[in-house]
C-alpha cells in the first residue's frame, strides 16, 4: 500500500520518491498501459551494488533499520574492475519465465515467454 510504502521510507530515513512520483496509482496506470520485461546481467560502478544486498550506505552501522540488504560483505572483491576480471566470461540464461494474474503461474497456468515474445 502507500501506507506501507511511506511507513518504510519514513522509518529508514528515505526519500519518498516512489510517492512523488504518484505511488500506487501511478503505477497502476503506467502497468495498463503495458510494459515490456527487461533482464539483463550488469554491474554498478558508483557503489558496487552494495545497495541489493549488503549494508548500504557504508556510512550507517548496519544493525540501522535499512543498512543490511544482503548478507555480502561488500569490498574489494565486490568491485566491478575484479568482479570483471575475475569472470570474463560471466553469462545468464532466463528460463521458465510465465506471466499471469498473481498467483497463476503457480500451477503453470501463466502465459509462458518464448523467444522474447509472449504467445
Amino acid at each position: 500500500t502507500d501506507g506501507f510504502c511511506e511507513a518504510q521510507k519514513r522509518k529508514f530515513g528515505d526519500v519518498n520518491d516512489f510517492q512523488a512520483k504518484g505511488g500506487l496509482k501511478a503505477m497502476g496506470d503506467a502497468l495498463e498501459r503495458g510494459m515490456v520485461l527487461v533482464l539483463s546481467l550488469w554491474d554498478d560502478t558508483d557503489v558496487s551494488m552494495q545497495w541489493l544486498d549488503s549494508a548500504y550506505p557504508r556510512n550507517m552501522p548496519p544493525r540501522r533499520p535499512g543498512v543490511l540488504r544482503g548478507p555480502c560483505a561488500g569490498g574489494a572483491d565486490s568491485a566491478p574492475a575484479h568482479v570483471r576480471a575475475a569472470y570474463p566470461d560471466s553469462q545468464v540464461a532466463f528460463s521458465q519465465i510465465m506471466v499471469g494474474e498473481i498467483g497463476s503461474t503457480l500451477a503453470n497456468q501463466g502465459r509462458r515467454l518464448s523467444n522474447g515474445f509472449v504467445v
